[in-house]
């Protein structure tokens, strides 16, 4: 049986209830409306105490030790985000007195913390309370925002928009890393000590009824003209222009990758079309050079539901580990129950490489295992799954699947550098560029020396790549790109009414540093993240309204960031 006391917590788990509790503590007051979708009608509606709660312990994870790290590549889910979903500010969050925080549990955290709790354990069995565990118990039925029987029974279908968090891919993040550690473990189907309630006929019809009357369900509604895309459009092709702004570089993937994918969008809603049409793409590049970036931004603007999430999770059917049609199951959810938009949605798996059988994950057995299942999975078929994690609402979906639009990625490290002689060096330092004439092809008779199954290569019909960035290119991003992390550096000083000067040669040494460090373009990030935490207790802190940056500053930093003293 579990221990909800908090006194028995271990300190990892009280520093996060300390947290969650300081923010309940700041809104459990507070008026907070929000827009939701309720029988195909805008509801505003006012969170509940309960609401408030599960909020708190949803936020709170994004700055505690730990889990912070594990939903760190979640860059969609921004702490400044969430405090402004909550209407409140990071400075508002006050803290409870130490020897406030274990009456304050008891009174306002312990009993609804259970009910969560107690919900999972219908499926999992818990094996102790952690930080891991109550974020993971946050997503299902016991946590719905909205926590009646009615919205339990249809809440995907009428789809909660603005009310986001729930369902969201972190959960299964955390799910793997609680199972990894042993906290976690998914019980058997006839070990579930749970009695199925079976519906009859007339509850059946009365159902049918009420969703036929109220609204048409997705499964039943024809697509509409708006969910198209229109190939008419300017605004179709301003949208591309506007991404390829963005990823500086990259223009001929953004547009090569732009241009599928809405050609695939196209074909889907086309009953007569030969599946032979339909890309199935293969992307290779090295680190850092946006693969997974410029995917999820075309996808974000052209409203299509996307799942990315590496192929190294998951195992054939039969074998330990995730199965790869919980996909499926993602993108359902992520379209709310909407089947037919979910089936013209994209799969992207990610580090694909690893699955040949020269790599040195898993075992032998397990990639070829994985290669034959992805191989009759993205050849497109009917693949079925139960949704709902009420017992009283679990349901059968068939997904069809020759719709999808499947998207691999790979770096193929080893391989480039075997074409190109290439041995990067990483850490700030001098790094012989390459000469831009220099080139090198992949083919898909690599792939297949790689290691992959020569039937899972002819599966792709689109091969693409991300080119490695020149000192040239990570300029033009630092200077011309909507993402350059100057401009956000800029902005920082500007939210604290301070103004920033920039020296003109300081641009040129950003970007050197950037392609010393050589992991794409994210080393800018880096660079300019280092940059800035001398500059912390000057714009933060200081008086002085005007922050100068010079070259010799940028070089200073960037060269002592590396640095370590030892005694001899």
């Amino acid at each position: 049986m579990l221990d909800f006391t908090y006194e028995n917590s271990d300190e990892e788990t009280k520093e996060y209830l300390n947290k969650a509790m300081d923010i309940y503590a700041t809104i459990k007051d507070k008026e907070i409306r929000k827009k939701v979708i309720f029988l195909r009608t805008n509801k505003i509606y006012t969170f509940a105490k309960l609401d408030k709660k599960i909020l708190s312990l949803f936020i709170a994870s994004f700055y505690s030790s730990n889990l912070s790290e594990i939903l760190e590549e979640y860059d969609d889910l921004k702490l400044s985000d969430l405090f402004d979903f909550i209407d409140t500010k990071v400075e508002d969050i006050k803290q409870l007195d130490m020897d406030k925080y274990n009456e304050f549990y008891d009174k306002n955290i312990k009993l609804e913390l259970m009910s969560i709790i107690k919900e999972k354990e219908t499926f999992y069995n818990i094996k102790t309370l952690t930080k891991e565990t109550i974020f993971f118990s946050l997503e299902g039925d016991g946590a719905s925002i909205i926590s009646s029987d009615i919205m339990n029974f249809f809440g995907q279908s009428y789809g909660i928009k603005e009310i986001w968090f729930c369902n969201h891919p972190i959960f299964k993040s955390i799910k793997n890393y609680a199972k990894e550690k042993g906290l976690l473990q998914e019980k058997n189907y006839q070990d579930r000590k749970v009695t199925l309630y079976n519906y009859n006929n007339n509850y059946d019809k009365i159902i049918k009824e009420i969703l036929e009357k109220y609204y048409l369900t997705p499964e039943k509604s024809s697509l509409t003209k708006e969910e198209k895309i229109d190939l008419e459009s300017e605004e179709l092709w301003t949208i591309l222009d506007d991404i390829k702004v963005k990823f500086i570089g990259q223009e001929r993937t953004v547009e090569d990758l732009f241009y599928n994918i809405v050609n695939n969008q196209d074909i889907a809603n086309t009953n007569d079309t030969s599946d032979e049409e339909r890309s199935i793409i293969f992307l290779d590049g090295p680190t850092g050079t946006g693969k997974t970036a410029i995917t999820r931004e075309i996808t974000i603007k052209l409203d299509i539901p996307f799942t990315a999430t590496s192929i190294v999770n998951y195992s054939a059917t039969g074998y330990v580990g995730g199965d790869i049609t919980d996909t499926l199951k993602q993108l359902y959810k992520k379209t709310n129950g909407d089947l037919q938009k979910a089936e013209r949605g994209i799969i992207v798996f990610d580090e694909f490489d690893k699955i040949s059988y020269n790599s040195q994950n898993n075992s032998l057995e397990m990639k070829k295992a994985v290669q034959q299942q992805l191989l009759d999975f993205m050849g497109g078929g009917n693949y079925e799954f139960v949704v709902g994690d009420n017992p009283f609402n679990r349901r059968k979906i068939t997904f069809d699947t020759s719709k999808l639009t499947f998207i691999c990625l790979a770096t193929l490290t080893d391989l480039r550098d075997k074409k190109t002689n290439n041995k990067p060096l990483i850490g700030f330092g001098d790094r012989e560029e390459v000469k831009v004439n220099e080139s090198y092809t992949i083919t898909p008779e690599d792939l297949i020396d790689l290691g992959f199954e020569r039937e899972l290569v002819g599966r792709f019909n689109v091969y693409l790549h991300t080119d490695e960035y020149s000192k040239e290119s990570l300029l033009r991003i630092l200077k011309e790109s909507t993402i350059s992390p100057l401009i956000g550096f800029e902005r920082w000083i500007n939210s604290r009414n301070k103004k920033l000067i920039i020296e003109d040669r300081v641009y040129e040494a950003i970007a050197e540093a950037a392609y010393a460090l050589n992991t794409g373009a994210r080393s800018l990030q880096t660079v300019m993240n280092n940059i800035r935490t001398p500059f912390l207790k000057e714009v933060l802190r200081g008086r002085e309204e005007t922050i100068y940056l010079d070259v010799n500053t940028v070089k200073n930093i960037t060269e002592n960031t590396t640095k370590r003293m030892v005694r001899k």
